[in-house]
């Protein structure tokens, strides 16, 4: 059996902000197998169903998805503020010659 990748956080975000499938369903006028669906990462929504979802949850769209890069760290600026995403610095290794 293959595994699912996991492309979105569409169900974290709903548990987060205490919302069921059920109402996401409603709001987007879509059948609960749907929601169901991007919610278990089976299927994922389209760009702009992603936009709706996040209207529906009142939060920057890019809090759905996985982010793609190791190298990117999330971080909140403030409680209000949208959600951006930072560059780690590479961390400096001490080398001790002999």
């Amino acid at each position: 059996m293959a595994s699912i990748v996991r492309y979105n956080r569409i169900k974290a975000e709903l548990a987060e902000h205490n919302k069921k499938s059920e109402e996401l369903s409603k709001y987007m006028n879509v059948h609960a197998t749907t929601v169901s669906d991007w919610c278990t990462n089976k299927n994922q929504p389209s760009i702009p169903d992603l936009y709706r979802i996040a209207e529906f949850l009142q939060i920057d769209v890019r809090l759905l998805l996985i982010s793609t890069a190791d190298e990117y760290k999330f971080s909140m600026v403030a409680e209000d503020a949208p959600a951006i995403y930072k560059r780690n610095k590479p961390s400096k290794k001490t080398s001790k010659r002999k």
